[in-house]
C-alpha cells in the first residue's frame, strides 16, 4: 500500500488556510531548533525525533497527538514515510511531506505584486528568498532567480511572454544564483554583479524603461532596479533593516559604501517609492496581499538611516553581525563562475534560511 502523500504547496495552503493538522518533525534537535515550517497562521509542531521511532516505537507513537490530522516531515522525506507507515498501522491517520525539508526550502510561489504593469514577487518561503517577474508588452525581465530554471521558463510561458533579461541586483551569497543557466537557456546576455555601474543606466522591457541605480554597500556590484514606483533592491534594503556588509571579509569598506548608498543615491529617491527586496526575515514580513515590500517613507525611519557618521554606523552595523555559514564563501565563488557546485551539494548548501541582513541597529 502506498504511503498517503501532501506536496508542500498543499501543505502551505492548508495552514495558511488555518487547517486543523499537527506537523510532525522527525529531524534532530538542532535541526528542528535552527529552521522549522512556518505559515502566514500559526500552525502546531510536535517535535519527535525519527530515531526515537526507531528505539521505541510504541512510546514514540504515544507522543503524537491523535486529536488532528498528522503530516509528518523530515529532511528529505524518506524517514518520514516510514514512520508514517508505523502512525497508520497504529490507528494514527497520517501523511508524508513530500520532498520534506528541501522541498521546503525550494518551493517557489509567485504573488502579483499590485502595479499598472505585470510585476510578479516569486516567493521563496522557506529560504526566504524574493525573485521577480516583470513582463510588460509581451517581453520579460527576470530578476534574481533561484537555481531551478526550469521554473522560471515555466512561469514565463504560461505568462505568454519572451525574456529579453535576466539580471541578479549583487553576487548571492546564500544560494546559488539560476541566473546564468536562464540566460543562456534564452539566449540573452549575463553579467555578474561585480562592481556597481557609475551613476545611474537603463534597459527597456517593452515599453517600460527600467533604471539601473548603483546601491554599492552589501556586496560592491549592489545594483537596484527602478520599475515604475517600485524599486528591486536587491539586499541593500529589507523591509525591517539593511543587508550585512561582512561576506567579502571587508566590513569597514563595504560598511562605508552601504552608507553613502543610504545617503545618497537612496536618499534621492521619493517617499512613495516601494522597495522590493530580494530577501524576507520570514512570513511576518508579507503584507495582507502577501507581497513582501515597504514604502521607502517608513524606511527611512529606522535606525540605520539615522545614523549620519560613516564611523558611527559602521561600528553599530558590524557589532551584531554573526559568522556567515561556511558554505557561503563556496556559493560566491559559484555565482561568480570560479567553481561548480554539484546540485546534491548545492541543495545541501542552501538548507536553511537566509542570513544576508544585518542585526537591527538599537
Amino acid at each position: 500500500m502506498e504511503t498517503p502523500e501532501i506536496g508542500i504547496g498543499e501543505l502551505l495552503r492548508a495552514v495558511d488556510d488555518g487547517a486543523s493538522l499537527v506537523l510532525l518533525d522527525l529531524r534532530n534537535a538542532d535541526e528542528h531548533a535552527a529552521w522549522r515550517v512556518e505559515g502566514r497562521r500559526p500552525v502546531t509542531t510536535v517535535h519527535v525525533p525519527y530515531f526515537d521511532f526507531i528505539e521505541d516505537a510504541e512510546a514514540a507513537i504515544a507522543r503524537v497527538p491523535r486529536d488532528r490530522d498528522v503530516v509528518a516531515i523530515c529532511a528529505k522525506g524518506g524517514s518520514s514515510a516510514m514512520v508514517v507507515d508505523l502512525l497508520r498501522d497504529a490507528g494514527v491517520p497520517a501523511r508524508n511531506v513530500a520532498g520534506g525539508m528541501v522541498a521546503y526550502g525550494e518551493h517557489l510561489e509567485p504573488v502579483r505584486v499590485p502595479a499598472p504593469f505585470g510585476l510578479w514577487q516569486v516567493n521563496r518561503r522557506g529560504k526566504g528568498c524574493l525573485s521577480y517577474v516583470v513582463v510588460v508588452d509581451g517581453e520579460a525581465l527576470v530578476v534574481d532567480p533561484s537555481r531551478d530554471a526550469a521554473w522560471y521558463a515555466r512561469f514565463v510561458a504560461d505568462l505568454g511572454a519572451q525574456v529579453v533579461g535576466v539580471v541578479d541586483t549583487h553576487v548571492h551569497a546564500d544560494h546559488v544564483s539560476g541566473a546564468p543557466a536562464l540566460a543562456a537557456r534564452w539566449g540573452v546576455p549575463y553579467a555578474a554583479p561585480v562592481e556597481a555601474p557609475a551613476g545611474e543606466g537603463g534597459l527597456a522591457v517593452g515599453s517600460l524603461d527600467v533604471r539601473v541605480l548603483a546601491t554599492p554597500g552589501h556586496t560592491p556590484g549592489s545594483v537596484g532596479y527602478r520599475v515604475g514606483r517600485h524599486l528591486l533592491c536587491g539586499d541593500t534594503l529589507f523591509v525591517r533593516g539593511v543587508g550585512r556588509p561582512d561576506l567579502g571579509d571587508r566590513a569597514d569598506e563595504w560598511g562605508r559604501a552601504l552608507h553613502r548608498t543610504l545617503h545618497g543615491p537612496l536618499a534621492a529617491l521619493a517617499d512613495d517609492t516601494i522597495v522590493l527586496p530580494a530577501h524576507a526575515a520570514g512570513v511576518h514580513d508579507a503584507g495582507p496581499d502577501g507581497t513582501v515590500g515597504a514604502r521607502l517613507a517608513a524606511l527611512r525611519a529606522l535606525p540605520e538611516f539615522r545614523l549620519a557618521s560613516e564611523d558611527a554606523f559602521v561600528r553599530a552595523i558590524t557589532a551584531r553581525i554573526a559568522p556567515p555559514p561556511a558554505a557561503y564563501a563556496e556559493i560566491v565563488r559559484a555565482n561568480l563562475g570560479l567553481a561548480t557546485i554539484a546540485p546534491d551539494a548545492a541543495t545541501e548548501w542552501e538548507l536553511g534560511r537566509n542570513q544576508c541582513a544585518s542585526a537591527r541597529v538599537a
